[in-house]
């Protein structure tokens, strides 16, 4: 397997949400999520679908927009006010990636995971091959004093990555630190232009493909 089973370009992603809102409800209890769980998840799939699909164009031209930290940034008790907000759906906590692809790996761990549930879902993508698996890193931004850059795990395949960083002044990308949990948030990240890449680790060894590099200027 290379790659993600959840899609890369907006419409693809809208439309995981929208099916993940419609068969989750019908299969949550059967891998032990509770009716509150199963109500959080599908307000964060429906929040999601209408983030891209009202504020598509904005966010995908503005990594700092506040959609996207709804999105893909940290998980936050803290709701942000979205452009245009009113009307949508129920409002929900930032950090939707981070917790859709918690509840993906809760799902894939479980007994009663099969081939029919990963197809409903579209969380399968057959047989994982750690040996070409390519990391994943999503558009880094600038968070405050802090680079936010979402990641992807293939489907819980891999345990996190080992993030690298390279500044103008490097020589080579220094190594920032390893992440389990999307995003990854470089805490010292300095200034100007970086790149950042990453390597997917499993049971403690980076395997597979480094990620293509994401760049981001830090003022």
């Amino acid at each position: 397997m290379g790659k993600s089973y959840f899609p890369a370009d907006r419409a693809g992603r809208t439309d995981w949400y929208r099916n993940f809102s419609t068969e989750f409800p019908r299969i949550g209890s059967e891998f032990g999520f509770s009716e509150v769980e199963i109500t959080n998840a599908v307000n964060d799939a429906k929040y999601a679908v209408y983030i891209l699909t009202t504020l598509g164009p904005d966010i995908d031209t503005d990594p700092g927009h506040p959609g996207n930290s709804v999105l893909s940034g940290q998980s936050s008790p803290d709701f942000v006010n979205l452009p245009g907000g009113d009307g949508g759906p129920i409002p929900v906590r930032p950090g939707i990636d981070t917790r859709r692809q918690a509840r993906v790996e809760r799902i894939k761990s479980h007994p009663q995971f099969n081939a029919n549930v990963g197809e409903r879902l579209r969380i399968d993508t057959g047989k994982f091959d750690a040996a070409k698996y390519k990391a994943e890193l999503g558009r880094a931004r600038q968070t405050g004093n802090f680079v936010t850059i979402p990641f992807r795990k293939a489907g819980g395949g891999v345990s996190g990555i080992n993030l690298y960083r390279q500044g103008k002044g490097d020589k080579s990308p220094i190594k920032v630190g390893f992440y389990f949990r999307t995003p990854a948030i470089d805490t010292s990240p300095g200034k100007g232009e970086l790149k950042y890449t990453a390597c997917a680790v499993l049971n403690g060894k980076e395997v597979g493909q480094p990620s293509d590099a994401v760049s981001v200027t830090v003022s």
